[in-house]
């Protein structure tokens, strides 16, 4: 067959192909099911789709995935997202977002999300109304109220904002955060302030504008805190506090730190925990301690401190402060209120004691002012070492070292010394010192007093004197004013207008209306008179009453005196030196009566005396000779007279003898100028001075000799 009769058939099978399907198109049919119209969420979207997925690659890495119920795209290019969760993924954290609905803009890269909005991570939970997140940022922000939740870490506040490349959470107002408490017993910790930012990777958490943190019973305040945490994040290891800080522990027991505040405030805490480990106040530093029940508070002002506190986190156990630092003790029932005043301090304790030791140096001042009866004193010294009773506030015992000068304006008591060691709780004073310059020196209205050693009262009444291996003690006892009003008097052997000077190893004496001063060790009192006499008396004890004027001295007993006595020569009344011995010699002032005893010796106008006591009774003047007695084994030489016996009395006022004997005969013996001597021997002998009249009268046991026995010493040749 040729090939044109081939293609006649193929066109006819063609054509009858075309023909049987038009007519199949063409034919009539059944028409379809009307279609259900889709329900548009948003009828401005360009399209609607379900199950959305997005994912933002860096390199091979997914950095952030979007997930949502379903997605709108719009004409501007922006899309919309319904039920959406965005996880995002940096330097090893993943951060989820979930949100009821969530807008992306043109280039992907910003997420508006609203709606219950969660946003977490391993160890964190925010949750707002809605947030903001850029992509290239790596920010989240959350306008208007939010919560969260941090591991022992709560809080709310105002527009946070989350810092996915550094790990920074930040509440910009109203921020509140609690620390809850946890299994070892520490309680929570509640922080208010204007905004708040936590840094996860670089550990640290901050507070600016108002801080107000309250740590159980303490309160914490400043205008910005800046905290680090330790690696868990669980605790503070570090905070500081700027802008008017203070710490403050209303509920604080006796002893323990009630405030402290100061321009700035660091913290530092023991390990993994919330108890204060130390505390550095720098700029207006005070620390006020709680005193007991009903005492008001002790008070510590310093330019900075250093604070170093027991495991405990209540008990003081290391102080340190610089630059004009004040302590001030307030006075409790009748007692003075006590300051300190010095530009250094150093205080050291232990856990369990609390400060048991402070120094205070480089120049200082302390003072006690008020109590009942008021006090107003001060003591001044280069430093002062004290010791405490578990507080700064309690000093039990205060040590002055170096220039010491105490002043007490009420008591009228002045000292210096090289060191002065002040037994706080009784008032007990230990003053002393080597060099010359630095010997206690002790002054008040009624002796001045100069040792190597003074005990004594604060107030100076009662005092106790010790001299060292050289230097003796050597007091100056001053003389009664005209107008003292408290009695005190001088004896009456010493003029009450002058000073009466002393030296002795020891002094101890009481002040006061009824003052006494009592001198051991090689004691010597002396007076010098206006015209030069000199009145003294040694012994090895001297004592003297300011109160009765009487004077009482004993072993080895020495006294010199001025005394007045009718001359038998010129029959006037002169003034000559009596010279007593003894082992006791006793003044009594109201009756002017000096009394020797033991082996008593008095060399005076009358001749030499002996005997076993002497009594000699002055005038009112103090030197008048009015009466002089002495007793047992009684020896009277005169000039050319000596006559023994057994009692001799002398009345001035007929300057006459009498001179008795007990079981034996008196016996004097007068000698001529040619050497000759005269006995008379008689129970009883009177003899005057002015007329040398003697007179002799026989006792009923022994024999009256008016006949004189004469012998003469040989003349030489």
């Amino acid at each position: 067959m040729s090939w044109q009769k081939r293609a006649r058939w193929l066109l006819l099978v063609v054509g009858v192909g075309v023909a049987a399907a038009v007519f199949v198109t063409t034919s009539r049919r059944e028409a379809p099911p009307a279609q259900v119209p889709v329900a548009r969420v948003d009828p401005a979207a360009v399209m609607e789709s379900s199950g959305a997925f997005l994912i933002q690659m860096k390199g091979e890495r997914a950095t952030v995935t979007i997930r949502a119920d379903k997605q709108l795209s719009y004409p501007d290019g922006s899309s919309r997202l319904l039920g959406v969760t965005v996880t995002s993924m940096r330097q090893g954290q993943t951060f989820v977002v979930t949100g009821e609905e969530a807008r992306i803009g043109e280039n992907q890269t910003n997420l508006d999300i609203k709606g219950n909005v969660r946003m977490r991570s391993s160890d964190l939970d925010v949750s707002a109304e809605s947030a903001t997140y850029s992509q290239t940022e790596g920010v989240v922000r959350a306008p208007g109220p939010v919560t969260f939740t941090h591991g022992r870490m709560s809080g709310s506040g105002v527009d946070f904002t989350y810092d996915e490349t550094n790990d920074l959470l930040s509440l910009a107002d109203r921020s509140k955060v609690r620390i809850a408490g946890d299994k070892t017993g520490s309680q929570p910790i509640d922080i208010t302030s204007g905004s708040s930012v936590l840094g996860r990777r670089d550990q640290f958490v901050s507070f600016e504008r108002a801080v107000h943190i309250i740590h159980g019973s303490q309160t914490i305040d400043a205008e910005s805190a800046l905290g680090d945490l330790t690696e868990s994040q669980e605790h503070l290891s570090a905070l500081e506090l700027q802008g008017s800080a203070r710490i403050e522990t209303p509920a604080a027991r006796p002893g323990e730190l009630k405030l402290m505040s100061g321009d700035v405030i660091n913290l530092t805490y023991y390990e993994d925990s919330d108890v204060l480990q130390s505390a550095i106040v720098s700029g207006s530093s005070s620390l006020r301690i709680a005193g007991d029940s009903g005492a008001p508070e002790r008070v510590l002002h310093a330019g900075n401190l250093e604070i170093g506190m027991a495991p405990d986190g209540r008990t003081v156990t290391s102080l340190t402060g610089r630059d004009r630092v004040v302590l001030d003790l307030p006075g409790t029932k009748g007692q003075p209120s006590k300051s300190v005043n010095s530009n250094a301090l150093v205080a050291s304790g232990a856990p369990g004691q609390g400060l048991t030791a402070a120094s205070f140096t480089e120049g200082v001042e302390y003072r006690e002012t008020g109590g009942t009866p008021p006090v107003k004193r001060t003591v001044t010294s280069r430093n002062l070492d004290t010791a405490l009773n578990g507080s700064l506030g309690d000093i039990r015992e205060a040590t002055f070292v170096g220039s010491v000068r105490l002043r007490d304006e009420n008591g009228g008591t002045a000292a210096n010394a090289e060191q002065m060691r002040y037994h706080v709780t009784t008032g007990q004073v230990e003053l002393t010192g080597t060099s010359p310059a630095g010997i206690p020196h002790v002054v008040n209205e009624q002796i001045v007093v100069d040792a190597a050693r003074v005990e004594m009262s604060i107030e100076g009444s009662k005092m106790k004197a010790i001299g060292g291996a050289i230097t003796p003690v050597r007091t100056v006892m001053q003389p009664v004013k005209a107008d003292a009003k408290d009695g005190r008097r001088t004896p009456g052997i010493m003029q009450q207008d002058r000073p009466i000077n002393a030296v002795s190893t020891e002094l101890v004496y009481t002040g006061g209306a009824a003052s006494s001063a009592e001198f051991t060790g090689a004691a010597q009192l002396w007076q010098e008179a206006a015209k030069g006499e000199v009145t003294k008396v040694k012994a090895d004890k001297i004592a003297i009453d300011s109160k009765t004027g009487n004077l009482n001295a004993g072993g080895s007993v020495i006294s010199t005196m001025v005394v007045q006595d009718v001359s038998p020569t010129t029959k006037v009344r002169e003034t000559s030196r009596s010279t007593g011995q003894a082992q006791e010699m006793i003044y009594e002032d109201a009756l002017r009566k000096i009394t020797y005893k033991t082996k008593a010796t008095l060399i005076g106008p009358q001749g030499d005396l002996r005997g076993e006591t002497i009594v000699l009774t002055l005038g009112t003047n103090g030197q008048d000779i009015e009466r002089l007695e002495a007793t047992e084994g009684v020896i009277l030489k005169e000039v050319d007279r000596e006559t023994r016996g057994d009692h001799l009395t002398y009345d001035a006022a007929t300057s006459e003898y009498k001179m008795a004997g007990k079981g034996k005969l008196v016996r004097m013996r007068k000698t001529g100028p040619d050497g000759c001597s005269k006995l008379t021997d008689g129970s009883l002998l009177t003899f005057s001075r002015l007329t040398e009249i003697l007179t002799v009268v026989g006792g009923d046991q022994t024999r009256t000799q008016t006949s004189s026995e004469t012998t003469c010493t040989p003349a030489k040749s």
